[in-house]
């Protein structure tokens, strides 16, 4: 049996969200959740997890570049323990090191787009746009891991 995977990129304002079905093997960025409260968030993504048969999740962990935990990984890690206690037992919530994800997802957006306005770049950052990319990036990259972890190498 394929395991479905649920890849989150969180903030404050926005979080950004991928999906991977196990059955088909690809993983695809999903409509951000909008929220302003986490107990919304959470909410929401229990929703997405019960639709989705999700079976692990994968959240961007917030590293600095020094290795350190600032504020941020603060806050994920209050998100991660808010959302544990809403899910059914059992799924996993995997953390993963997001350093650059939202710069390599903004960047390929802004590549897709070679002359965008930059008008359409705040459009496409209000609707998460680049945040669910970054969750996808976050959830390839987790899966790349494991694939090679399995692998020996």
């Amino acid at each position: 049996m394929n395991v479905n995977y649920l890849g989150i990129d969180y903030g404050s304002k926005r979080i950004g969200i991928s999906i991977y079905h196990g059955d088909v093997k690809i993983v695809l960025p999903m409509k951000a959740i909008v929220a302003e409260h986490d107990y919304e968030k959470t909410e929401k993504i229990c929703k997405i997890v019960k639709e989705n048969r999700i079976g692990e999740i994968v959240i961007g962990y917030p590293v600095n570049m020094d290795g350190t935990l600032g504020d941020k990984a603060k806050q994920v890690d209050r998100f991660i323990k808010n959302l544990s206690n809403k899910l059914p037992n059992g799924i996993k919530i995997n953390r993963i090191d997001e350093r650059l994800t939202s710069e390599q997802a903004a960047n390929e957006q802004k590549s897709f787009y070679v002359k965008q306005s930059a008008t359409r770049t705040r459009k496409q950052r209000n609707l998460g746009i680049v945040d669910s990319r970054t969750a996808t990036i976050i959830l390839q990259d987790f899966l790349r891991e494991m694939e090679l972890k399995n692998s020996g190498r």
